[in-house]
C-alpha cells in the first residue's frame, strides 16, 4: 500500500520546527491510513491511539503556529485560527462516524485529513510564512 500524501519539497515554510511539524502530520495521517487498511480486528485494536496521536499532536502543533503568528503580528490570524477550529470541529464529527466494518467511512477520513493538511500547508501557511519573513529584521 502506497502513502498517498507525502512530504514534497514546495509545501515547505521556511520555518524548520514548522515543517517538521507538517512532516510529522502526514506521517501520522498515513499510519491511520495503514490502521484503515488493516484488517478489522487490527483496525479496532490501533484506530484509538492513532487518533489519540493525531488529536494531541494537531493541538500541539496548531498552537505552536498560533503562537508564531501573535509574535508577528498577522493580520489574518483569526481567520486562520478559526481554519484551525473547524478542522479539529470537523475531525471529531468524522471521529464518532467511524466503525470497523465501514471502510467506505473510514477511507474518506484519510483522505479527508491528507487533502485539509496539504491544502492547508500549501495555501494558509504559507500566506503567513511570506507575511512573517517580511517582518522580522
Amino acid at each position: 500500500m502506497d502513502n498517498v500524501f507525502v512530504w514534497d519539497d514546495a509545501l515547505a515554510t521556511g520555518f524548520n520546527d514548522v515543517d517538521l511539524q507538517h512532516k510529522k502530520l502526514i506521517l501520522i495521517i498515513e499510519d491511520i491510513h495503514k490502521t484503515i487498511e488493516s484488517p478489522p480486528d487490527e483496525y479496532v485494536l490501533r484506530i484509538s491511539k492513532d487518533l489519540k496521536k493525531l488529536t494531541d499532536y494537531t493541538l500541539y502543533h496548531f498552537g505552536e503556529e498560533e503562537e508564531l503568528m501573535k509574535q508577528y503580528h498577522y493580520p489574518d490570524y483569526e481567520a486562520h485560527k478559526k481554519q484551525h477550529e473547524a478542522f479539529i470541529s470537523e475531525v471529531q464529527n468524522q471521529i464518532k462516524t467511524l466503525s470497523d466494518t465501514d471502510r467506505q467511512k473510514r477511507m474518506h477520513f484519510y483522505l479527508f485529513l491528507g487533502k485539509w493538511l496539504i491544502n492547508h500547508i500549501a495555501g494558509s501557511d504559507q500566506a503567513w510564512a511570506e507575511y512573517i519573513k517580511t517582518q522580522k529584521p
